[in-house]
């Protein structure tokens, strides 16, 4: 995500209209915020959360307080952010509810309440995306893989904030960054060569149980034992149960090679299928890890930390 530029009107200390152009700015490099207790530093950071989902961070969220006290009566309060996210151009505005001096008396007023405007660049020309509030919050949720709670944890934390986040715990620190960089199909990842792990080991026990159990009938065919199950006539010459013992050992030799084979090729055969869905994995997760950086890359630019004076 990129913020390109930011209008106030009305909001918080701005009485009047402010503009932001932060690809400007940006185009220096890292800039700061700076000014003294109450110039509105983060007002502007406040105006950015306000624009993108409806609301600000922490005590600050109660929508009738952000009008601005000083601003002309008639003036309509509103927050305009121009951004782009997942190589798509967009524009919102938003406003919150507000009491308007009626046209009729002037002691009377009129609420007016919270509308939203979102608009999408396509064909160099703006599109309206959506005009309800509810509507246009997911839709930005869904374009920058995050709620508010999530977007002033992480990509804007005011004063002190920063230092709650690392002072959190680790499970939450870390249930926030899966959900940020989308770490789930990772764990997916790990789950389906467990599994292609396991199968493969199930395969190798079952043709190595196959050749034991040939094994054995090799061993006992060929006792003294089974001589007399074996349906040659105990009082048969020697010379023919010599040529059968040897036809059964021919015969169990072959089947334990012809299973050893198959053994053989089960191991190559899964070993090769589990190496080369790790390869195609690890040339996925290489991917995914390149879009987070860059994802985080655009995030990071402009840089909005709010540093008190």
């Amino acid at each position: 995500m990129r913020i390109h530029r930011l209008k106030i009107s009305a909001f918080g200390p701005f009485a009047g209209t402010e503009e932001i152009d932060f690809d400007r700015l940006s185009a220096h490099g890292l800039f700061l915020l700076n000014g003294p207790t109450g110039a509105g530093k983060t007002s502007v950071l406040d105006a950015v959360c306000f624009a993108l989902y409806g609301s600000v961070p922490g005590a600050r969220q109660e929508g009738k307080r952000l009008r601005s006290d000083h601003a002309e009566p008639a003036l309509e309060p509103a927050v305009t952010c121009e951004f782009s996210a997942q190589g798509r151009h967009f524009e919102v505005t938003r406003s919150p509810s507000w009491e308007k001096p009626s046209a009729r008396g002037k002691n009377g007023f009129t609420t007016q309440q919270a509308k939203t405007l979102l608009r999408e660049r396509i064909g160099g020309a703006w599109t309206e995306k959506s005009g309800r509030n509810d509507e246009a919050g997911a839709e930005i949720t869904a374009l920058l893989g995050m709620d508010r709670e999530q977007f002033t944890r992480v990509v804007m934390l005011p004063q002190g904030d920063f230092a709650a986040f690392l002072r959190s715990k680790a499970t939450d620190r870390l249930e926030l960054l899966q959900k940020l960089f989308g770490t789930q199909r990772f764990e997916a990842l790990e789950q389906e060569l467990s599994a292609l792990s396991q199968a493969a080991r199930n395969d190798v026990s079952r043709l190595n149980a196959e050749l034991e159990l040939l094994s054995a009938r090799a061993e006992a065919d060929a006792s003294p034992l089974a001589l007399g199950d074996s349906g040659v006539d105990g009082q048969a010459d020697p010379a023919g149960r010599i040529a059968w013992l040897q036809a059964e050992a021919e015969r169990n030799t072959a089947e334990l090679s012809s299973a050893a084979v198959a053994a053989a090729a089960a191991r190559t055969l899964a070993t090769g299928r589990f190496e080369t869905e790790v390869a195609r994995r690890e040339r996925r997760r290489r991917l995914a890890a390149a879009q987070a950086r860059k994802a985080a890359a655009e995030m990071a630019v402009p840089t909005l930390e709010l540093q008190a004076a």
